[in-house]
């Protein structure tokens, strides 16, 4: 009896196991096609979604491209109506720039010539005087005969009596350049010609055209070279006179110390000549 009633109960138990099951299964079946439904509604909506936002974004792109395009066409409209003023001024510039070098280019072909010509020039006088020179030193008229005097000291002195007595008459010019040579013979002063245009005492120029630098850009004249000529081989008319200085234009102070401490010789021409005492 007992073994009958434990069948029968496996049975049942077995029964409702067998209905449980396919129950789970029916009700998991009907969750997932409800979940797959959701999820392909979600996605449908997203689709949507993302279309309607595609097509909002290429609109908006679109406007943007038009917008820079009408922009574009009206900078570029802009900048061809400024061409002509702008081609304007660039072509006037650059002309002006053309006419500024080639005044400058015409002025440093004007210089150069002149350069030339004065080269030419001071060529022409100096071939022309030294055979002059060379006869003349044969027979000396004055004391200079001792002073042996290089190219160097004859430009120094050509442009030193050209600086101090270039506007003075030929006989001025040749008694500045006695004083030079005389210095040259005096114990007190440099033993060169050179030396002597160049010397300092207590720091200061013994010939000012040195120092403001009008010895250098003289210009000797032919007549300053006959002025020279005549000092070196002719006769010493200077009396000795070791100073010379124009009044005029002299300072007041450095005109006191001459009449103070120098002996006065003589006047010629804007000149007053002098010797130590």
């Amino acid at each position: 009896m007992i073994a009958a009633i434990q069948n029968l109960w496996k049975k049942i138990s077995r029964l409702f196991m067998d209905k449980c099951r396919r129950a789970y299964q029916s009700g998991a079946l009907l969750v997932s096609g409800i979940s797959v439904f959701i999820l392909v509604s979600l996605h449908a909506q997203e689709g949507v979604s993302a279309q309607k936002g595609n097509v909002a974004c290429s609109g908006t792109a679109k406007d943007v491209r038009m917008e820079q395009e009408r922009a574009a066409n009206i900078r570029m409209e802009q900048e061809e109506a400024a061409l002509p003023e702008q081609a304007e001024g660039l072509g006037g510039g650059f002309i002006s720039s053309c006419q500024q070098i080639l005044e400058k280019g015409e002025e440093g072909a004007r210089v150069a010539k002149q350069e030339q010509k004065r080269e030419r020039e001071v060529a022409a006088v100096s071939a022309s005087i030294k055979p002059m020179r060379n006869e003349m030193r044969q027979e000396p008229l004055n004391p200079y005969g001792e002073i042996a005097i290089t190219d160097q000291d004859y430009e120094a002195l050509l442009r030193i009596v050209q600086a101090e007595a270039g506007g003075e008459e030929p006989q001025g010019r040749t008694l500045v350049a006695e004083v030079i040579l005389n210095r040259v013979l005096a114990e007190q002063f440099a033993s060169s010609v050179y030396d002597v245009v160049f010397e300092r005492t207590g720091g200061s120029p013994q010939f000012a055209p040195t120092a403001d630098g009008r010895f250098y850009t003289v210009e000797v004249t032919p007549e300053t070279v006959e002025a020279v000529e005549q000092a070196i081989h002719g006769e010493d008319l200077s009396q000795g006179a070791l100073f010379f200085s124009a009044r005029s234009k002299a300072d007041k102070n450095d005109m006191a110390w001459f009449d103070r401490n120098l002996k006065w010789l003589f006047q010629y021409g804007g000149h007053e000549f002098y010797t130590l005492p």
